[in-house]
């Protein structure tokens, strides 16, 4: 082969990666657009769409139990669909985890969803809160016709800020740090 069929070949080879991935990078856009509209049908229920970009107080001086947080900030411990739907679930004076629990996300994927349904990941004291908290937190999801919530890893932060999961058994949470995995899948908590 001389020089210029090498130089076509490569061209063509950079053109057909080039090409690639625009197609994936369009094809992803438009899953998280159609998801995010509710055309698919994955937020359906009581949450509604998980994109919510209102401010919550920093703090609440009247926090006695977990309740639920609407999207015109009104926050009860009945549930009240006239206030639009629940955008998360009040759990301590300073703390609104996320209406949605996204299944199955894994670390190439986390901070996508992260930044796809707006929030943080938990701190370790926060994880300790929802634990705290699981089963008022589950009750009321199933009130609203939503799933309760099961027994399952869920991501969070370390100590050091790093994403590890956590799991809870017999009454001890564990954290176990996966994101070298990239197999691995877990849940997603987010607080607001």
């Amino acid at each position: 082969m001389d020089e210029i069929t090498v130089i076509f070949i490569l061209i063509g080879i950079n053109v057909f990666l080039f090409c690639f991935v625009v197609i994936v990078a369009i094809w992803g856009n438009n899953k998280t657009n159609k998801e995010l509209s509710g055309k698919s049908g994955v937020y359906k229920g009581p949450a509604g769409e998980p994109r919510w970009n209102g401010e919550l107080p920093l703090k609440v001086d009247d926090y006695h139990q977990p309740r639920y947080v609407y999207e015109n900030l009104v926050e009860s411990t009945d549930y009240l669909p006239q206030n639009g739907r629940i955008i998360g679930y009040r759990i301590s004076p300073n703390l609104v985890i996320h209406s949605r629990v996204q299944y199955g996300v894994n670390p190439p994927v986390l901070a996508n969803y992260i930044r796809r349904l707006g929030g943080k990941l938990l701190s370790p004291d926060e994880v300790m809160t929802l634990f705290n908290n699981w089963k008022a937190v589950s009750a009321l999801r199933v009130k609203a016709g939503d799933e309760p919530l099961g027994k399952f890893r869920f991501w969070c932060n370390s100590r050091e800020g790093f994403p590890v999961c956590t799991r809870f058994d017999d009454g001890y949470f564990f954290f176990e740090d996966m994101v070298g995995f990239g197999k691995f899948y877990a849940s997603l908590i987010l607080k607001r």
